[in-house]
């Protein structure tokens, strides 16, 4: 068996003792802690193992995401490109590892403001991951969502919402839940591309998720219910979205005080809706509704 020298041993044990503190400072969010018991361990690690192991290269990966936590994102970028380096050099170009890494780096451009610096990091992560694990991988999927959002940010709607569209069809195929923000993101594209039958099925998609996780009586549930009354509404079926209105207005009602402002709104887009669809007596009543309530805040 080899026989570790006495220093080995005592910077083994302070890296060790000095990253648990670290992790554990890190999960409270006493992020400046966290930094000073990383540094700790680094400066350990690189005592015993030399400046290029893969061990070394996670701890300054956890260095750059405090730093990325507290918004130094220079410092941030300068640690994940040396852990890069690091985990190139260990593990080869397309490991997983180099991956994540990668992955971190595009979020720091993204923040920095840099879109196509981020997108062509986020690319390469794919590139790494569809030949790891397959084009229908859930870390496949995530990916393609945040290549999506950057293509938000650059105003390309007609472009996210095909790589929306690719995450989802990923996670429908694996039978993952699909991701709400993503289907959130994907109606709301739709709706601003006018293809108001697309954004009805998504939302149908989100409401029923959002119960699913939420429970039925959701001010969530109720806030897309709106949004779904909406995409009917644009199609000139407003008959058709009374039902949800009236649900949204039952769920605030059940989880808000009588005399809070979203049941206000929601009568007063209960109230439009039968006024457009030529409802007098039932726009007369929730008009009432809403004036009594009005009159009590007096």
């Amino acid at each position: 068996s080899v026989r570790l020298s006495q220093p080995y041993k005592e910077y083994s044990a302070i890296a060790l003792m000095a990253e648990t503190i670290a992790m554990f400072e890190f999960k409270r969010a006493n992020l400046d802690n966290a930094l000073e018991y990383f540094n700790q361990a680094l400066h350990a690690k690189k005592s015993y193992q030399g400046d290029s192991t893969i061990d070394v290269a996670r701890t300054v990966n956890n260095l750059a995401n405090i730093h990325f936590s507290l918004g130094n994102l220079d410092d941030a970028m300068k640690l994940y490109q040396d852990a890069l380096e690091i985990k190139r050099l260990c593990l080869g170009n397309d490991s997983d590892e180099v991956a994540n890494t990668l992955n971190n780096i595009a979020h720091v451009m993204v923040t920095a403001g840099k879109e196509q610096e981020a997108l062509q990091a986020y690319h390469n992560v794919v590139r790494i991951r569809q030949d790891r694990y397959g084009k229908n991988h859930s870390s496949v999927a995530t990916t393609l969502a945040s290549m999506g959002d950057v293509y938000i940010k650059l105003g390309k709607l007609e472009i996210a919402m095909t790589y929306f569209e690719q995450c989802i069809r990923i996670q429908k195929l694996n039978q993952e839940h699909c991701d709400e923000r993503v289907l959130e993101n994907l109606a709301s594209i739709y709706g601003k591309l006018g293809e108001w039958h697309k954004a009805e099925s998504a939302f149908k998609e989100i409401v029923q998720l959002k119960r699913s996780v939420q429970g039925e009586d959701s001010l969530e549930v109720a806030k897309s219910l709106d949004l779904l009354a909406v995409s009917y509404i644009e199609q000139d079926r407003c008959v058709d979205s009374i039902e949800h209105l009236k649900e949204a207005l039952r769920i605030r009602k059940a989880c808000l005080s009588g005399e809070d402002g979203e049941i206000l709104a929601s009568l007063n887009k209960l109230a439009f809706v039968y006024k457009s669809c030529e409802m007098t007596t039932e726009m007369m009543d929730v008009k009432a509704e809403f004036d009594r309530i009005q009159k009590n805040e007096k």
